[in-house]
């Protein structure tokens, strides 16, 4: 595996990778509007920014100082069109498989989302508020290969990145191919801080599985979006 570069030190990546692992009775993931597509140009992943950036969160401002000061990366701006959220449904990468996964409205499998979701945040809807923020860094991993990857899938949160971007712009590309294989499952990572109030909310994830044709030519075969619980 290619891993090269942290952002995040192991505690803040060990949190947020325990919030994707405490069970169906717990909040589901968060919804966000962050990433709006993912495309293969040639080699290259092209990864759009979502316009009116903005995350779900139960975070209220008077929690500033208890969290501990986690400080964001770089400066975050938000951006201009709506979108993101979660869809409906009750599978994962482990059961049901892709097609019959949860849909946000960009199309993106929903890991742990499922029907009780939509349920949780309409009887919980006094303890949630939507915040804009911006994309204060961008990370890119090789997660391994199809194999790999269903052996030792991360869960939500940050991964030893092989790149980063700060503070990127609407539009990023990765070469996949980086001087070898490219066949198999990434993690894009966008590192969230609110436009307002400065506060880290953290990491929204996706995961890709990118295939050659016989011919060269990649393709996206899955879209995964992996968030912590809300």
């Amino acid at each position: 595996m290619r891993r090269r570069q942290f952002i995040v030190g192991s505690g803040l990546g060990a949190l947020t990778a325990l919030s994707g692992c405490l069970g169906s009775k717990s909040p589901p993931p968060r919804k966000s509007n962050v990433i709006s597509s993912f495309e293969m140009s040639d080699t290259s992943l092209v990864i759009d920014a979502a316009d009116d950036t903005w995350v779900m969160s139960r975070y209220e401002e008077s929690q500033q100082q208890s969290l501990g000061g986690l400080n964001p990366v770089g400066v975050a701006s938000a951006k201009g069109k709506s979108g993101g959220g979660g869809g409906r449904g009750a599978s994962g990468r482990g059961n049901g498989g892709y097609s019959s996964a949860p849909r946000t409205r960009h199309g993106y499998a929903w890991y742990h989302g499922g029907d009780y979701a939509d349920d949780w945040y309409e009887n919980h809807g006094d303890e949630v508020s939507r915040y804009p923020v911006g994309i204060a860094a961008l990370g890119v991993a090789y997660l391994g290969t199809t194999s790999q990857f269903r052996d030792d899938a991360p869960g939500p949160g940050a991964v030893p990145w092989d790149k980063t971007f700060r503070n990127p712009d609407d539009t990023v590309k990765y070469d996949v191919t980086n001087g070898q294989a490219a066949d198999g499952w990434y993690r894009v990572g966008a590192k969230i801080v609110g436009s307002e109030n400065n506060h880290n909310f953290r990491w929204e994830s996706y995961d890709l599985e990118i295939d050659s044709s016989t011919d060269g030519e990649y393709s996206i075969e899955e879209e995964w979006k992996v968030s912590p619980r809300i």
